[in-house]
């Protein structure tokens, strides 16, 4: 099956999108991007990845979040130029199948699909431990498989599903507004974590140093593969901005573009809060037992103080909740 160009292929697009339901150039750049960025649940991932990428490469974990972009940079520039000879919602299933055959674009689809089911059931299940924890509910919190967490979650897919079906504009500004309180929240913590440990005062903090983005110090190759094989996880996402290629204004240039954007974001965000984070307390306090499974709310409470240590509740659950609906 040939990929379509020329000016037949460029004027097919929208009849195309619009024989599939969709509604054509309903995203701007901005919303694309938001997607983008919004479908990594990036606040959620450094939460429950950052400690264990830690207790692997130690305080070099910067230099790992550095790294792992190099190939998701490169991945997202192959999404780009794909995009640009042929925007299809299909992204993955369409390409591989073109490109390769179908058994193999078959699998492909299959794959992520696959993989959407396992994860949105985690992510709802998540939103339903933080609705909990942000009132006060630990104790039902802390049974994350029991009856109310999932009963929870369950209503936070059926209202992230109801948005999406309802129409891409509201989708969109729905994850404008999740994402821009995650995003906010995540700055304004590690503006505060930096000046608390710059001002002095807070036990086992450790200044920031530029060598912490430097991976030659990582020892053994081990302990680098590992951690890059959590971070590499933790990016993956930004693609749902191609997916809704067939929905953008400029359908060949403005979710390849975001894509790419999403990557860099993504790049500030996780290299920023992890200076922050491992500057705070150590990277003994990030590895602890008791804390590497949420590195974020085991802070919140030293960094922000209580009642302000919800924020970082806040923008877990947002950023969870946006994921779900990504997905």
């Amino acid at each position: 099956m040939a990929i379509t160009t020329g000016e037949v292929g460029l004027s097919s697009v929208p009849e195309e999108a619009a024989g599939k339901g969709l509604k054509v150039g309903a995203l701007g750049l901005v919303s694309s991007l938001v997607i983008g960025v919004a479908s990594t649940a990036p606040a959620y991932s450094l939460a429950a990845t950052l400690g264990f990428v830690a207790a692997y490469v130690g305080i070099q974990a910067p230099a790992v979040m550095l790294l792992a972009f190099v190939p998701m940079l490169f991945i997202a520039a192959a999404y780009y130029y794909l995009n640009r000879a042929d925007p299809d919602c299909g992204t993955t299933f369409t390409w591989v199948t073109r490109a390769i055959g179908p058994k193999t674009g078959w699998l492909a689809g299959w794959g992520i699909l696959v993989t959407d089911l396992v994860v949105m059931p985690n992510l709802a299940s998540v939103a339903g431990v933080y609705s909990f924890s942000l009132f006060g509910a630990h104790g039902i919190a802390s049974n994350s498989s029991g009856f109310w967490v999932t009963f929870v979650g369950v209503i936070w897919i059926i209202v992230m599903t109801a948005i999406c079906f309802i129409g891409i504009e509201l989708s969109a500004r729905t994850q404008v507004a999740l994402l821009g309180a995650e995003i906010v929240i995540l700055f304004v913590f590690a503006v505060v974590a930096l000046a608390k440990v710059y001002g002095g005062g807070v036990a086992h903090s450790v200044r920031p140093s530029i060598e912490w983005l430097n991976p030659f110090r990582i020892h053994p190759i081990g302990a680098l593969s590992a951690g890059m094989l959590l971070a590499v996880f933790i990016y993956w996402g930004w693609d749902t901005a191609v997916t809704v290629n067939e929905e953008a204004k400029d359908s060949r240039r403005t979710p390849g573009r975001a894509a790419l954007m999403s990557t860099l974001v993504l790049l500030l965000i996780y290299v920023v809060v992890t200076f922050a984070a491992q500057s705070f307390h150590g990277v003994g306090f990030l590895t602890n037992a008791n804390n590497e499974g949420d590195v974020l709310n085991a802070l919140g409470t030293a960094v922000f103080g209580s009642p302000w240590n919800k924020l970082l509740l806040i923008c877990v659950l947002t950023s969870a909740s946006s994921s779900t609906q990504t997905t």
